[in-house]
């Protein structure tokens, strides 16, 4: 089953590839785009920690872009590489423990954030080591990454616009998916494996 977000993605292409073309045209790498990506999320945790979730979520927002445009940009201008991809891979996982940590500045509780950050990386390693297997796990599980930034988007979003203990419950949500996700996975790589 692919996931709404991989559908979308597909459909967003068309807006994301020219802007690619503009920036490989510009000589931007993709390989800084993506070290961009990283910056911004490093900004935006810091953000969080200074209780300017306003600009946190301004920064989480040119982050996720980032990493939305580096791989067309990679692949306009036919410069996908094996040090493109380990780098893009590696430096989505620190973002993604960037983006779930900061909420402990929100007041979230520590133990239930870093089980999110945990459950968040489990979803990704089970991915990296099933497609190390040659397995196809893209639209596999209900929450994958596109959809964790936006948990993430709306969850401060609510922080600010309604009230914590609101942004608390969507954070519980949050959880709930990312845990089912990893057993959706978990499993689909285990059948598949089997036979």
């Amino acid at each position: 089953m692919v996931s709404m977000l991989t559908r979308i993605r597909r459909q967003i292409k068309r807006v994301i590839e020219p802007l690619a073309k503009t920036l490989a045209q510009l000589k931007v790498s993709a390989n800084f785009i993506t070290m961009l990506g990283l910056i911004f999320a490093i900004v935006y945790y810091f953000e969080i920690m200074r209780s300017n979730t306003t600009l946190g979520i301004i920064f989480l927002v040119f982050s996720a872009l980032m990493d939305a445009i580096d791989g067309e940009v990679a692949r306009v201008s036919k410069t996908v590489s094996p040090l493109g991809s380990f780098l893009d891979s590696t430096l989505d996982r620190i973002e993604d423990i960037l983006y779930i940590s900061a909420f402990i500045f929100l007041g979230f509780s520590s133990y239930l954030v870093a089980i999110a950050v945990g459950l968040s990386l489990t979803i990704s390693y089970i991915r990296a080591k099933a497609e190390s297997l040659g397995l196809k796990m893209e639209g596999r599980g209900i929450i994958e990454r596109g959809e964790r930034i936006i948990f993430v988007f709306v969850i401060l979003l609510l922080y600010i616009i309604v009230s914590k203990q609101v942004s608390l419950y969507l954070f519980y949500l949050f959880m709930l998916l990312t845990a089912i996700t990893v057993i959706q996975r978990f499993y689909a790589v285990y059948s598949l494996l089997r036979k």
